[in-house]
């Protein structure tokens, strides 16, 4: 296979492999390298996927395929291979790891979501998926005890206020967003829109949907990276923290699916605004699995300060048409397009595991023929209304519980996330806080 035109003048490739957490791990490679690693893939040790997110690897000899730290063979996603516009001489490339044998490597999340495909596949069902991705720009150096929002480009005002889709602050920020747009082009990544969302330096950014549902994963992630890179250029920060301003609008990553059949036509359309009695069954499942999944749905510390009541974050285990304070939400629109919208989830997901997990209770709630509850009306936050774990221990005590997680996800992969989970929320409570001594030091 030759490489492509655009190669020439490539000096470095920078081969990427996501953990558990969708920190890219990996090597930088000179050129000269990169035809051995396109023919005969990357050797790297599984504990890739045993990395929490500070970047140290959690022990775990108990797991014979991890015992003795073996390296592993990771190969190029062909597909993925793109130039670097922020780092001119270079190229990315996206890899998957397999044990030596050629087998999918059990820890890697995109073979995870694999798993979960293949149940569609074995119905005759595709299922089709976009993603919505929240962010906030900063200023933050690392020196600072916290970030602050950035100064408007234009005017040299810090942003303060709520502007929900307002047009000043996309204005204010083109140069950013165009080198955002210039990037995702220039690596295939399809982004749809850019607007303002509901705090100052907040934005989000909508990916097409595509029925290569690895495919959109990987947009995610390199989404991100590029937001991160083009914030850089321009002196400011960006964060998928769910929730970096405690008084301000979380960053969530939304996610539209429906799902066709063998015929290509959308089994969730239905000239009722609530859809098809399949994606009544498709909520049911979504809705009876959640707090199975809500460790992957929100994977880390912060992700729990993002699920408040009024916060346009779901707390409840709920479902409606057209309204945004529900878990599951049914966009009204085009009878063809009915989908429905999971909106549980942090930007600091790993998008792999968040849609394996909600594909997962999809065809779970299909294959069961599982009913929903009565779709909420009004404003869901002053309902009574079954809730979501609302601690990080809680929702891995659910995912340890879960027969449904095990079979989906698999059981290897359920041990090894779960002890590496347990292992960063110890770590995190042992942390002593500013806030500890402000509030102690000085008074008891």
């Amino acid at each position: 296979m030759s490489n492509p035109d655009w190669f020439d003048g490539i000096r470095h490739v920078d081969a990427l492999i996501p953990d558990l957490n969708g920190v890219f791990r990996g090597k930088r490679l000179s050129v000269d390298e990169y035809d051995k690693l396109r023919d005969h893939g990357l050797q790297l040790p599984g504990t890739v996927f045993t990395t929490d997110i500070t970047g140290a690897t959690v022990s775990l000899e108990d797991l014979g395929l991890l015992v003795g730290d073996p390296d592993l063979l990771c190969r190029p996603e062909a597909s993925t291979l793109c130039p670097v516009p922020w780092d001119a001489g270079v190229a990315q490339v996206l890899m998957s790891m397999y044990t030596l044998d050629g087998e999918p490597f059990f820890a890697d999340p995109r073979h995870v979501l694999g798993r979960v495909l293949s149940r569609f596949a074995e119905d005759g069902y595709t299922p089709v998926l976009a993603m919505e991705l929240e962010f906030y720009l900063t200023e933050y150096d690392g020196r600072a005890l916290a970030p602050r929002p950035p100064r408007s480009p234009v005017s040299g005002e810090r942003e303060w206020g709520i502007q929900v889709y307002g047009m000043t602050e996309v204005w204010d920020f083109r140069d950013f967003l165009g080198d955002v747009e210039r990037f995702c082009r220039e690596q295939g990544v399809p982004a749809a829109a850019a607007s303002s969302e509901y705090a100052p330096g907040q934005f989000e950014v909508n990916l097409h949907h595509t029925d290569d549902v690895v495919l959109a994963c990987e947009h995610v992630l390199m989404l991100k990276h590029i937001v991160r890179h083009a914030a850089a250029a321009h002196d400011m920060c960006a964060t998928f923290m769910p929730k970096p301003f405690p008084d301000r609008a979380g960053n969530g990553c939304h996610v539209h699916v429906s799902v066709l059949d063998s015929d290509g036509s959308n089994i969730f359309a239905d000239a009722d605004e609530a859809g098809s009695g399949v994606l009544r069954h498709a909520i049911g499942g979504l809705l009876a699995t959640m707090p199975d999944c809500t460790a992957l749905f929100a994977p880390g510390a912060n992700s729990y300060r993002r699920l408040v009541k009024g916060a346009f974050a779901p707390v409840h285990r709920s479902w409606d048409v057209n309204n945004r304070t529900v878990a599951l939400r049914i966009p009204v629109g085009d009878v063809a397009s009915r989908r429905v919208e999971h909106r549980v989830a942090g930007a600091d997901v790993n998008p792999w595991l968040l849609a394996a997990g909600v594909l997962a209770g999809i065809h779970h709630g299909i294959s069961r023929r599982v009913d929903p509850p009565p779709r909420v009306e009004g404003n869901a936050y002053k309902q009574e209304l079954p809730g979501l774990p609302e601690t990080w221990k809680e929702s891995l005590d659910c995912f340890d519980a879960s027969a449904f997680i095990r079979d989906y996800l698999g059981e290897a992969f359920a041990t090894v996330y779960s002890r590496v989970k347990e292992h960063e929320r110890r770590l995190f409570e042992r942390e002593v806080t500013p806030t500890e001594y402000q509030w102690y030091l000085r008074r008891i």
